[in-house]
């Protein structure tokens, strides 16, 4: 039979054996942690997809590579922040949006800038403007014809991804912005003359006459009330002139 003393020795050898145990698990699970953790984080390792929504022009591939992914797609090595901004630097992209989807994609929302027109500029060439006055091709023809021009106005030197700074250019920009997508696609061309009017052509031939380009923007609501009546009334006009406070329309006998 032990004596009290033995069993105080034996319950302090048990407790010490448990406790390097314990410790010994922790060190395993801390060691096992932390090389599955360097593991993941290797380049060459594989885990999950992107996938690209939002795109209609920029292909994958120049996602990708605005992205500087190459080979195997590694999710944990990868900064959805800086995707953004190289993303961002495309001058054919107004916004990025990067996020984590179940259980391993990256999903990357992509919103291209939309043309709003053809203009004039430097050596005889023409360049597309967003509707926020960015620069997304220049060429030397008109290349799309869904895409409305405008005429009378040169932007000169534009470059790729420039914002112009034509103050004309620009007034018609917030004119068009306050027009839907129905409506763009049935305008032809805006004109605009030595004396700084502006005229709109319709795709149907009818001349819509706004005034000086220094208050087109205000003119947006007339127009569109006008050109909703036109079509719902069937009315063939020559013109209509907005430039006085009721807007006047000839129209063919």
């Amino acid at each position: 039979m032990l004596t009290t003393k033995e069993r105080l020795c034996q319950e302090r050898r048990k407790r010490r054996l448990r406790l390097l145990k314990i410790t010994l698990c922790f060190g395993f699970f801390l060691l096992l942690a932390a090389g599955c953790y360097k593991l993941v984080h290797q380049p060459w390792f594989s885990f999950g997809k992107i996938e690209v929504t939002g795109t209609s022009n920029i292909k994958r591939e120049e996602v990708m590579k605005a992205m500087a992914i190459e080979g195997p797609v590694n999710l944990f090595l990868l900064d959805r922040r800086r995707l953004e901004k190289s993303l961002e630097q495309d001058f054919r992209v107004q916004k990025a949006d990067i996020s984590y989807t179940w259980p391993n994609v990256l999903l990357v929302e992509i919103k291209e800038r939309r043309p709003a027109f053809y203009i004039k500029c430097a050596y005889g060439g023409f360049a597309q403007l967003d509707f926020d006055g960015y620069v997304i091709s220049v060429a030397k023809g008109i290349r799309d014809s869904a895409v409305l021009y405008v005429s009378g106005i040169d932007v000169g030197n534009s470059y790729l991804g420039d914002r112009v700074q034509n103050a004309d250019a620009l007034k018609i920009l917030a004119f068009l912005g306050r027009l839907d997508r129905s409506l763009l696609s049935m305008i032809s061309e805006i004109s605009v003359d030595s004396n700084q009017r502006a005229k709109v052509i319709m795709l149907s031939g009818v001349h819509i006459l706004l005034g000086e380009i220094g208050g087109i923007e205000a003119k947006a609501d007339n127009f569109i009330t006008i050109c909703n009546e036109i079509k719902n009334k069937n009315i063939e006009g020559y013109y209509i002139d907005l430039t006085f406070a009721k807007p006047y329309i000839k129209v063919k006998r």
